[in-house]
């Protein structure tokens, strides 16, 4: 089974339509989204229609949950909060309800969906140090998560203090071993933060054991304009192109 796996896609349809078409040429059987399909991007229904469209699996980050749960967003920076709730005020009843309806973490293949971590959905995971907390209740030997959206991966084997972190901002290959255990990020599909402007997703498949990081090339200018037309914070709409 060939997995395309997304997260942080935040109503960025242009990123999202180019990812689904390179996903589809590469012969992916099944989709799996990490949460945050809305937030920061102009086209929230949009985005939130195509993924309900999809076969697969679906978690809510926090950025779903702040759609649907005022009073979320005081947690957010005052950009990020201005987002939300001009999202909030524009998806439609079916589009909350989708939302509503996420699981905030799900198994598959024997693999964990999360958002943040595996203890905690709302938690960062940017270091070794952070990754620790995860493994330290991970039965399995596999998470994906999201939420930074730093293309990347930890490592973990459980005679060494700490995991090892490998970053892939400019897509790349891994293969499962089975003496470690890893938590995967592939990264955002539509505000990457790596440094690289490109939209990032992992293919899992899990019959060979395999994950291929990839970058996809959008109209980054196209969401800029929707996203200014639609009077979100400017500084929002910079940090596109920039991959911040």
């Amino acid at each position: 089974m060939r997995y395309a796996i997304l997260s942080d896609i935040h109503s960025n349809l242009s990123a999202l339509e180019e990812t689904l078409r390179v996903a589809a040429e590469a012969n992916v059987n099944r989709y799996l989204c990490l949460g945050d399909i809305v937030g920061y991007g102009p086209s929230p229904n949009e985005c939130c229609e195509r993924i309900r469209a999809l076969p697969g699996m679906f978690i809510r980050g926090n950025h779903d949950e702040a759609a649907i749960q005022p009073g979320k967003e005081m947690w957010f920076t005052p950009a990020a909060r201005a987002c939300i709730t001009w999202t909030r005020e524009q998806l439609t009843s079916e589009n909350l309800e989708f939302l509503e309806s996420l699981p905030q973490e799900e198994v598959v293949e024997g693999a964990i969906l999360c958002h943040g971590s595996v203890a905690n959905p709302d938690l960062y995971t940017t270091t070794p140090e952070e990754s620790m907390v995860s493994f330290q209740v991970m039965e399995g030997q596999l998470a994906f998560f999201g939420h930074t959206h730093y293309a990347e991966w930890f490592r973990h084997n459980k005679n060494s203090e700490l995991p090892v972190e490998e970053t892939r901002p400019r897509g790349g290959f891994l293969r499962l071993r089975r003496e470690s255990q890893f938590m995967v990020n592939p990264g955002a599909v539509g505000q990457p933060r790596d440094g690289n402007q490109q939209a990032s997703f992992v293919i899992w498949d899990q019959t060979a054991g395999t994950i291929e990081f990839l970058r996809v090339d959008y109209n980054v200018a196209d969401t800029q304009r929707r996203m200014l037309e639609a009077g979100l914070p400017e500084n929002m709409a910079l940090r596109l192109g920039l991959g911040i």
